[in-house]
């Protein structure tokens, strides 16, 4: 028998006894309590454990065209975030914009900034110039673009240079990052590309801090995946 159900059953069984009705009825509320907060900590596995996350959703994210303005920009190269035949690096003004996605029903145009974790739909970059020719892949089994964790984070693969932390690429920057000072990063967060596609898919998940150019890793864990747009 479970904790929760003994002890709700001891305290039913003394409501039941000859006390006065006020005490029964307020053990058995006090019991009715305890069963509903237990039941709901066993459910609240936040440590990414198989238990908690069963399966690992894996999106191929093509997203709508935004009806929002418009800007003009152009695509130079391909996408180092998503490896895709739609997918570009382009810029707009002085902003880049990593991935980029072409879309049949666009012409000389392409859609950027959309986020599909944060329900961001992006914008139309209306191009200057045509497409360029595509390089061919050389990856063989290319990352996610983007990674829901079971802690609630997004990781985002970073289209820069990656941090390397303990000897390893930590090709992933997530939102559980703390904002930076001026001369260091108490807190960062990322995902290294030891990643595990099984059921569901594992992410190892590394915490830093980065000051004066010296990066020090602070705790290490693997966490269940629970989406991957590709």
């Amino acid at each position: 028998m479970k904790a929760a159900d003994f002890i709700m059953k001891a305290m039913l069984e003394a409501a039941s006894q000859a006390v006065p009705r006020t005490v029964r009825a307020a053990i058995a509320f006090l019991a009715l309590q305890i069963n509903c907060s237990v039941t709901a900590d066993a459910g609240g596995l936040g440590d990414g454990s198989p238990a908690a996350v069963q399966s690992t959703q894996v999106i191929r994210f093509r997203p709508a065209v935004p009806k929002a303005h418009r800007q003009a920009g152009e695509c130079w190269t391909d996408s180092a975030a998503v490896d895709r035949a739609e997918a570009w690096r382009c810029v707009a003004g002085n902003e880049i914009y990593d991935p980029c996605f072409a879309l049949a029903e666009l012409k000389d145009a392409v859609v950027c900034g959309a986020d599909p974790a944060r329900r961001k739909p992006g914008f139309v970059l209306e191009l200057a110039k045509p497409l360029p020719e595509r390089s061919p892949s050389q990856l063989a089994e290319a990352l996610p673009w983007m990674l829901k964790l079971a802690d609630g984070s997004v990781c985002e693969l970073t289209t820069g240079t990656s941090a390397q932390v303990d000897g390893q690429d930590v090709p992933y920057e997530c939102s559980d990052s703390r904002p930076c000072s001026d001369d260091r990063c108490a807190y960062l967060t990322g995902v290294t590309t030891n990643l595990k596609r099984g059921a569901p898919w594992r992410a190892e998940k590394v915490a830093f801090r980065s000051s004066r150019g010296e990066v020090k890793l602070l705790k290490r864990r693997s966490i269940a995946v629970v989406t991957a747009w590709q």
